[in-house]
């Protein structure tokens, strides 16, 4: 006793009592703290670090419906192997918003259609005269590097009157200089038909397809469709609808 006597200091009895102090009144504060007391506004500002977050606390349910827009997701952070299969669905990506900039062209080669060349006036197609049929939109750019190809269609009407052995070209013509007169290699597609039937026959006359591969430079071309009929005894075939769609390849 007399030892523990001698080593009481004024210093060791205040130092201990302030550590019993420290102690017991953090054990009071956190008992006097009610639960689900400490919301938002107790939180200090940049309080909650990244650190502070357990991984894969924060799930779909946590998530405010809309919360994530566009300028919230840092530039290449989506990966695919971070996306789960099927979670991200044509109704889940806004309208135009993935582009040809975010696809690669040389794994996903593609053809579409890229002009229409249309027309639906009704042409006589005189006995053994070579006729052009009207269409709308027959000019358009090939842009340097892409491969076209073009596929008409020509729709005809042969009546009664027209007997015997009834005979249609039509032609694809692809820039030519006078399209009323074409040489022969303006012509990059033709189709030929014969019936030997006899009453009236509607005959839609599928030609091509021809290809134009890659210009080294845009090229803008011109596209007409231009048919001669024959009938043995009569006439009056006439061209009802036509049209040639251009196929673009990348």
């Amino acid at each position: 006793m007399k030892q523990i006597r001698r080593r009481l200091t004024y210093a060791n009895v205040v130092s201990t009592l302030a550590l019993i102090l420290v102690v017991g009144g953090a054990t009071a504060i956190a008992a006097r703290v009610p639960k689900h007391s400490v919301g938002p506004h107790q939180l200090k500002s940049n309080a909650v670090t990244t650190t502070k977050i357990k991984a894969n606390a924060i799930t779909t349910r946590k998530i405010k419906k809309s919360a994530v827009t566009a300028i919230k997701i840092k530039d290449k952070a989506i990966k695919s192997e971070k996306l789960d299969d099927n979670a991200v669905t044509a109704s889940k990506i806004a309208s135009n918003a993935v582009t040809g900039p975010k696809i690669d062209a040389a794994t996903t080669p593609f053809g579409r259609i890229v002009q229409e060349a249309r027309g639906s006036s009704t042409r006589a197609l005189p006995k053994g005269t070579l006729t052009v049929y009207p269409l709308q939109s027959n000019t358009y750019t090939q842009p340097a590097g892409r491969d076209d190809t073009y596929l008409g269609q020509l729709e005809v009407v042969i009546p009664e009157s027209c007997t015997g052995t009834r005979e249609i070209t039509a032609g694809l013509l692809v820039d030519p200089v006078d399209p009323t007169a074409p040489t022969a290699k303006e012509f990059v597609a033709t189709r030929n038909f014969v019936d030997t039937d006899t009453g009236p026959l509607t005959a839609r006359l599928t030609i091509g397809p021809a290809a134009s591969f890659q210009p080294a430079k845009a090229t803008t071309h011109a596209l007409y469709l231009a048919a001669i009929a024959t009938c043995e005894t009569g006439s009056g075939i006439t061209a009802t609808s036509g049209g040639i769609d251009v196929i673009g390849t990348e």
